[in-house]
């Protein structure tokens, strides 16, 4: 009886929603026979006449075609006005659950999620693509399914979880393929393709936007095909393919730009930018990443704008423009703390735990159920045996706990009180010396200043260029200073945590070094990149640089005016040696001995008698042993000093 009512429940709710969507055909078959043409091409694009006829549609009383209407504006939206797609989502949502309208609701629900994703707000498109995946389960919608699994593969792969990324791409290829629907295979061999260049496995990647490529050319889906050549072209980017590279960039933006598709042309630019920065012509880089930064302001996505600001540096360093090279660069860095201090990785593991939770409670019910129906003449003999069982076990298990616990607690509290007295004591110590520095450099630097303001038209040109340097070099050296404390202060509070990625050295240095430039020229220093083309490392970037910049930082402060520092990197086993060699003043063994020693820091003076706070070392030692390495140092008076950074390079 039961299976009888839940397949009549069934059928009414499939034949419900048939008639709904025969009727929304059937009056505009014959009323406005543009929306046809709009709702066959409705996931490539709307033309603005296509859009207006849609918009009349919610004039009509009838609220089963609504939920369809705005559904399909809401999708049409997504990439032009994405505020304006999340408006139409919420209310075709909230039309579909008063009319109890299932499959336009699990449909609805990922609509409004790909319209929040668009604009960054990961959270609640997540929740969108769970809400959907619910209904979806609960009806059998296998074509939903596949793309609610897509964009959960999507999403996940944004976050830089490309394991779990990879998995939810898979379940959603299965559920594809046995619809047997080309749009949603097209769908998410892109997606699988996204996640395998980000896992930096190109080969793979370029042959699922190919698949995507042919799919989409198969079905005339030109929005999607636009999207694949861009894909194909960054690709090729990536193996230094610069002349099809560019063909397929260029196509893919002829073909976005007469939709307006701002996110996609916002995208196409920054590749092109950074193709035209690889072939030096960086005039043309510059308009590509800015015409990106302007695209972008409607989705505020904070990695592209953070990899243009990045492009916009390199492109304006390479044409000696340091100020405007130096004001991308540091809006780079600022974009990139804000991406580092998102919260949407909490939101994402507490819902991805709540979804595994639902799927165990769900099995345990269905074998729950299974066990009954079989062993039902013994039901209350098995819930008293089980009954007594479990107090028993439990009564133990209470008692086993507390012991542990107790004893696991005395231990902590011990482990936690000595490590407290620790802390304080290298707290205390370090806020003394930075008191210190910051009084005695901020008392300097307001010196000078005043010295500049009252007597610059007493004293010569030559004198107030002097003081200008001073006065550059004593700001220098309290912004580094100010650096190393936040730095220390990250790295003792735990809130630094490894993202590693694969790095090219070379470059990476040639970026470290760039901001070093200012502190060497006051002392004609120069600063020689000795690192060989190719040479790689899988660490996090954040980390090593922070290492390097100090490590290049105390080279130029210990050598003498006219001198030079030099920068290597050698891979060694399953290792990468990194060293900074400078040729200065160097150091005693007894001094080298106790550099990295956290309770007593040493501080000296430069050859131009520069101050420090004695906290990058300690700074280094700690966040190389984050990274798994280890960091050293050769010294010879008179000769210089080199310093050795050893570190694992393990994928």
């Amino acid at each position: 009886m039961y299976l009888y009512k839940n397949f009549c429940m069934n059928a009414y709710r499939m034949v419900k929603a048939i008639v709904i969507k025969f009727s929304f055909l059937l009056i505009f078959s014959f009323s406005t026979p543009i929306f046809i043409t709009a709702q066959e091409d409705m996931l490539g694009g709307a033309k603005p006449s296509s859009l207006e006829a849609l918009a009349k549609v919610l004039e009509r009383p009838d609220d089963s075609i609504k939920v369809v209407t705005l559904k399909l504006l809401c999708w049409e939206n997504r990439n032009n006005d994405p505020d304006k797609a999340i408006e139409y989502g919420q209310m075709a949502v909230s039309l579909a659950i008063l009319l109890n309208l299932q499959m336009e609701l699990s449909d609805s629900y990922n609509r409004l999620g790909i319209a929040y994703r668009n604009k960054g707000r990961y959270a609640q498109a997540l929740e969108c693509y769970f809400n959907g995946l619910e209904v979806s389960r609960t009806y059998g919608f296998v074509k939903h399914l596949a793309f609610q699994y897509n964009n959960l593969a999507d999403l996940y792969n944004r976050l830089g979880l490309y394991n779990r990324a990879v998995e939810f791409g898979n379940r959603a290829m299965e559920y594809a393929k046995k619809v047997n629907d080309d749009y949603t295979l097209a769908y998410i061999y892109n997606i699988m393709g996204t996640i395998y260049k980000n896992k930096n496995e190109l080969d793979s990647a370029l042959t699922c936007f190919k698949h995507s490529l042919e799919l989409r050319q198969k079905i005339g889906y030109n929005q999607g095909i636009a999207t694949s050549y861009l894909n194909i072209g960054s690709i090729e980017l990536l193996k230094e393919q610069y002349s099809s590279s560019m063909q397929n960039i260029q196509t893919a933006i002829d073909l976005y730009s007469p939709k307006n598709d701002l996110q996609g042309l916002a995208v196409a630019y920054f590749y092109k930018g950074q193709l035209y920065n690889k072939l030096n012509k960086y005039d043309d880089a510059i308009f590509c990443f800015e015409k990106c930064l302007r695209n972008n302001e409607s989705f505020k996505n904070l990695t592209v704008s953070r990899d243009c600001h990045n492009g916009l540096a390199l492109a304006f360093a390479q044409k000696k423009q340091f100020e405007k090279a130096y004001y991308h660069s540091n809006q780079a860095v600022v974009l990139n703390d804000s991406i580092a201090l998102s919260q949407f990785v909490e939101r994402l593991t507490q819902l991805t735990e709540a979804l595994k939770y639902e799927e165990t409670l769900n099995l345990q019910k269905e074998r729950e159920k299974a066990l009954a129906e079989r062993l039902d003449f013994q039901r209350n003999i098995i819930k008293l045996y089980i009954a007594i069982i479990i107090l028993l076990a439990l009564i133990v298990g209470l008692v086993i706990y507390f012991y542990i616990k107790r004893a696991k607690d005395i231990r902590l509290l011990l482990a936690q009180r000595d490590e407290i007295n620790m802390l304080n004591s290298t707290k205390d110590r370090f806020f003394s010396i930075l008191a210190h520095d910051l009084k005695n450099q901020l008392t300097s630097i307001v010196t000078i200043a005043q010295m500049v303001k009252d007597k610059s038209l007493a004293i010569g040109d030559d004198g107030l260029i002097e003081f200008s340097k001073r006065l550059y070099a004593l700001g220098f050296a309290t912004n580094d200073l100010l650096e190393n404390v936040l730095s220390w202060i990250k790295s003792q509070g735990k809130q630094v945590l490894a993202r590693k990625i694969n790095i090219h050295l070379k470059e990476f240095i040639d970026r470290v070094i760039l901001t070093q430039k200012p502190a060497a020229e006051i002392k004609s220093v120069a600063i020689n990149n000795r690192v060989e083309p190719g040479t790689s490392l899988y660490s996090d970037a954040d980390m090593l640089g922070t290492v390097i910049r100090y490590l290049i930082s105390n080279a130029i402060k210990f050598s003498s005016p006219g001198g030079r520092v030099d920068v290597y990197a050698l891979p060694k086993g399953n290792q990468v040696e990194i060293s900074v060699t400078d040729y200065g003043v160097g150091m005693p063994r007894e001094t080298a001995d106790r550099l990295f020693n956290t309770v007593e820091s040493l501080i000296q003076p430069g050859t131009m008698n520069e101050r420090g706070s004695g906290l990058g070392l300690i700074i280094c030692k700690q966040l190389v042993t984050d990274l798994g390495g280890q960091i050293k140092v050769t010294s010879e008076q008179q000769r210089g000093s080199t310093f050795t950074v050893s570190l694992p390079n393990l994928s």
